[in-house]
């Protein structure tokens, strides 16, 4: 009876190329030839660790071996299964339980012996190998040598001294970036923003938020990358294995950690850079992980709001009124509810009044005229090109579909991409349309920098309660507003006297001199 053969092959993404998967098959293709057996499943992993147990080819093979889908499995090498003693063994003993035989092309019928040693020799072999590699890594940050894919870089083909340079195009999305996220912007509002731009990600798709933030306790992420400061760095962190799940885990590595200062690599100015990890460390103090995971602001003033009496928060007491919690549990004396629209037009009045200042008149005149420099020197006209390129891309790959659609292919099989393409025509001709509209204004617009401004001030939370906006908005308030005090007061507007506290490092407390730290409307 011809013997069915499962053959399994993986290879690693540092060490090894892609086409290693078709070449260890054709050997094994041709070894089962020579003896006479059938290849009936075939099993890979591409680009994954052998010290990753849970490796989705070789998962399946287990669960076909469970089934007695076949009765040989055949590898290149044992270390092609796995790179660790115990897990080879282990394995061993699977095939062996469902009467399973295990061949190495290179080394043949496997009995418990020979996997043992093999085993043992791929596991050593692995530790040489990362050992090298991290020692060749240390080594060549240090002579400037960069193994880095990082956004903002491209590889420069030289013998000696620096291999990368700064890509000009990408330097300025990422100082768009960092200059989006310093002024108060989420990070995925950066990211929606870079995506409405047809600005490409890095890695291709699109971007998102974590693309941005990254890992704090890793140091990952675009806003957290010291190379955009011209500080490259190796060996941060390690990859290791749980020895049960096969779950990968990082771990630090500060004995490993090596850095080479190189001022051509920086993207990024000092102020700029602080001012963005002062936001990622108060973001990160103010704003619990597990809260900004599942819960978003529905109003302006969520969270925000405070009883005088007892400290607690106010809450929402029914669709349209906030009161205090613990007034709600019976716990305070502070019974005086508030509807939302009230207590908004109260802060906002105070807002407006604390704006109107000279300083910031003069900061929001700097930056219209930053807008209406770039109308006059063409940069809102190149970004309409872009999207007028893009949506002509679009409009052809639908029309494709129609011809092909004329020329007898079944419109079912193409539905689900003539969909595609319709969204982005209709999404891109409303944003070509803003565009076209944003240039005309911007060359016929002859009103002053003040009354613009003082338009702007009576429409403030109108245009912050957009509901696109909330998130974003919640987050700017945030940054102006430490808290808002509600305590009980017959004199006051509504029976209630309301404190604005504002943050001590606000633009407000910044540049106007003449405000109270505290606000009382």
């Amino acid at each position: 009876m011809t013997k069915r053969v499962a053959v399994y092959a993986r290879y690693s993404s540092d060490l090894q190329k892609a086409t290693s998967i078709e070449d260890q098959i054709a050997m094994a293709e041709r070894f089962c030839t020579s003896q006479g057996w059938t290849i009936v499943r075939v099993f890979e992993d591409r680009e994954k660790s052998g010290k990753d147990m849970r490796r989705p080819g070789f998962q399946a093979m287990k669960a076909a071996a469970n089934t007695q889908d076949f009765d040989v499995v055949v590898v290149e090498a044992i270390d092609r299964l796995t790179r660790k003693v115990k897990d080879a063994l282990s394995t061993f003993d699977l095939f062996t339980f469902q009467n399973i035989e295990l061949h190495s092309v290179q080394e043949g019928a496997q009995d418990f012996m020979k996997v043992l040693f093999a085993g043992f020799g791929a596991q050593m072999f692995s530790q040489k190998i990362a050992d090298h590699t991290r020692r060749g890594m240390q080594g060549a940050v240090t002579r400037q040598r960069l193994h880095t894919r990082a956004f903002g870089y491209r590889r420069r083909t030289v013998e000696t001294g620096l291999n990368r340079e700064i890509v000009p195009e990408q330097a300025e999305i990422l100082r768009r970036i960092f200059s989006e996220f310093s002024s108060g912007r989420s990070a995925q509002a950066i990211a929606e923003g870079l995506n409405e731009d047809r600005i490409p990600a890095p890695n291709g798709g699109s971007w998102d938020g974590s693309t941005l933030r990254g890992n704090p306790t890793r140091q990952e992420g675009i806003l957290r990358n010291r190379l955009y400061i011209g500080i490259a760095s190796i060996c941060r962190n390690t990859h290791t294995y749980h020895p049960e799940t096969g779950q990968r885990k990082i771990k630090p590595t500060p004995q490993d950690y090596v850095e080479q200062i190189i001022p051509e690599l920086r993207i990024i100015n000092q102020e700029l850079w602080e001012a963005v990890q002062a936001e990622l460390a108060r973001r990160a103090a103010t704003t619990p992980r597990a809260a900004r995971a599942v819960r978003r602001k529905t109003y302006l003033l969520s969270g925000l709001l405070f009883c005088g009496c007892c400290g607690a928060p106010y809450v929402f007491a029914n669709r349209t009124s906030y009161r205090c919690r613990e007034a709600k549990r019976s716990a305070c004396s502070n019974v005086v509810p508030i509807s939302r629209k009230r207590i908004e037009a109260r802060v906002f009045d105070a807002l407006r009044s604390t704006f109107r200042s000279e300083s910031l008149l003069e900061r929001f005149e700097d930056a219209l005229k930053v807008e209406r420099d770039k109308i006059a020197d063409g940069r809102l006209e190149v970004e309409l090109k872009r999207f007028e390129a893009a949506l002509a891309k679009a409009i052809s790959g639908r029309d494709n579909i129609l011809v092909a659609v004329a020329e007898g292919a079944p419109y079912a099989s193409f539905k689900a991409k003539a969909e595609v393409f319709e969204t982005e025509i209709a999404s891109l001709t409303v944003r070509i349309n803003k565009k076209q509209a944003q240039i005309q204004r911007g060359k016929t617009v002859t009103e002053d920098a003040r009354t613009i401004y003082e338009r702007a001030l009576k429409n403030m939370e109108h245009l912050l309660s957009e509901k696109d906006l909330m998130e974003e908005a919640h987050t700017y308030l945030g940054m102006l507003i430490e808290k808002i005090t509600l305590t009980p007061d017959e004199t006051a507007q509504h029976g209630l006297r309301a404190e604005i506290n504002l943050s001590s490092d606000t633009l407000l407390q910044a540049n106007t001199a003449s405000q109270p730290h505290i606000v009382v409307c």
